[in-house]
């Protein structure tokens, strides 16, 4: 009732009214989603367009075996046929059936004006060598198309954990930067107020006032950068590239979990690396295809059957005409004889294809092996760098406390202040750094190892 009594308001009411409701609609519109490094590897499990097109590949992957498996299925086909002749069909006799020499021949026009075939045929393969190995082959490539998946799904994974871990560094050293900028308009305050009373020289309060200014760059810097990150993560999960976030978790060092021994970790990838799973299924599925190309040069056998029913006259009285059937049931045999050495060849090429993947799946441990001992030597190192310095930024900031103080005391230069304050920026900049490249560190080991399921 009470918006209809807007109606008699006045005109200036009204839009004050209408711009409000429309900027509450566009707020809950453009509300950040919350978003947690879990949930947004889920939601890239959903909605990444890589991972997608792997599923479908898996999808068409299915229906390749069920086309394979009909192979092996009676294939039942239905023929019909109407013609109207303008001339009728000609058979040729002997001449001596119609009263002609020995040495001419006959002709003699039979049939109808309408013509009718109608028939029905069964094919169903008895003996074919290649048929229950391309049913094989087929289920391994639907399986080998899941463990390919399982490869993307992998790369997604990890591209998204980096994609967050990199807009949470971002936020955290616009965070050091804005704390930095806090410690050094404080140092100009002071300086300004020294300055005043005779304690300090305009020198020192014009570098505390460019030490405030080179920061800011730094910050609008940073800022451009989280929106940058954010793009990236949004692409990289599969949404809308402007869709805002809210990312809900931190940048923090868990120092309690257990590292991996270079035996356990290489055990590990053995085990779930799904790259070495599909190189396996290639490998089976060559050997499959091998047989294939062998079995094309096999005898092959088959029972056909065929029911016709043919009738022809010289109207469309369909109930007057007489419908003859013909049938038979029979077996039929393909021996191949000679193909120009075509199968001999396409046998080869498959031995040859099957030798090339065991050189890969060769390969690939062997890559897999140096993967695994890089990554768990980063994470070692990287946990090394961060215990050292979190006691460097305590000692920094115990550091710049003393120096302040002392300035303020005018016991203590301003070159001395600037520069125990830069290096616990410096520091903790440092610390932040430890901390995100541990983090790489341990994703990218759980990538080599094949944990990047959850």
């Amino acid at each position: 009732m009470r918006l209809f009594a807007l109606s008699g308001a006045p005109a200036s009411l009204r839009f004050v009214f209408l711009a409000g409701l429309l900027a509450f609609s566009l707020a809950a519109v453009a509300q950040p989603q919350p978003l947690t490094i879990d949930g947004a590897v889920a939601l890239a499990r959903e909605k990444n367009r890589d991972l997608q097109i792997a599923n479908l590949a898996v999808a068409k992957a299915a229906q390749r075996t069920r086309e394979a498996r009909g192979a092996a299925l009676p294939t039942v086909s239905g023929f019909g046929q109407y013609l109207y002749n303008f001339q009728r069909p000609v058979s040729f006799l002997p001449g001596n059936f119609a009263g002609l020499s020995d040495n001419q021949i006959a002709t003699l026009r039979v049939g109808g004006d309408q013509a009718f075939v109608g028939s029905v045929g069964v094919y169903q393969p008895l003996f074919q060598a290649g048929v229950k190995s391309g049913i094989r082959a087929a289920g391994l490539d639907e399986v080998r198309s899941t463990a390919e998946a399982a490869v993307t799904a992998s790369q997604v994974v990890t591209a998204v954990r980096k994609a967050y871990l990199n807009v949470l560094i971002t936020e955290e050293q616009l965070r050091l930067q804005q704390q930095s900028l806090t410690r050094n308009q404080q140092a100009l305050r002071d300086a300004r107020s020294l300055l005043l009373q005779g304690r300090a020289s305009r020198v020192d309060t014009l570098r505390a006032y460019v030490n405030v200014e080179n920061i800011r760059p730094d910050i609008l810097r940073l800022t451009n950068g989280i929106a940058i990150a954010k793009t990236v993560l949004a692409t990289t999960i599969g949404l809308d590239a402007n869709e805002p976030l809210t990312l809900q978790d931190s940048l923090h060092y868990d120092g309690q979990l257990q590292p991996l021994t270079n035996e356990q970790a290489y055990a590990l990838a053995l085990e779930n690396r799904p790259e070495l799973r599909q190189l396996q299924l290639t490998q089976q599925l060559n050997d499959e295809q091998v047989r294939q190309a062998t079995a094309v040069g096999r005898p092959q056998l088959a029972a056909t059957g065929n029911v016709q029913a043919q009738a022809q006259a010289f109207d469309l009285r369909l109930g007057d005409y007489q419908w003859p059937v013909s049938s038979y049931v029979g077996l039929q045999m393909t021996v191949p004889i000679y193909s120009g050495g075509r199968v001999l060849a396409r046998a080869q090429q498959a031995r040859i294809t099957r030798q090339q993947t065991e050189r890969g799946l060769a390969n690939e441990q062997e890559l897999i092996r140096a993967e695994v001992l890089t990554s768990v030597s980063s994470v070692q190192e990287a946990r090394r760098r961060v215990e050292t310095q979190r006691q460097t930024v305590a000692a920094a900031a115990l550091g710049y406390r003393i120096t302040r103080d002392r300035w303020r005391a005018g016991m203590a230069s301003r070159l001395d202040l600037t520069d125990s304050e830069l290096a616990l920026t410096r520091t903790k900049s440092g610390y932040l750094q430890a901390v995100y490249d541990y983090q790489t560190a341990t994703i990218d080991l759980e990538r080599a190892v094949g944990r990047t399921s959850n």
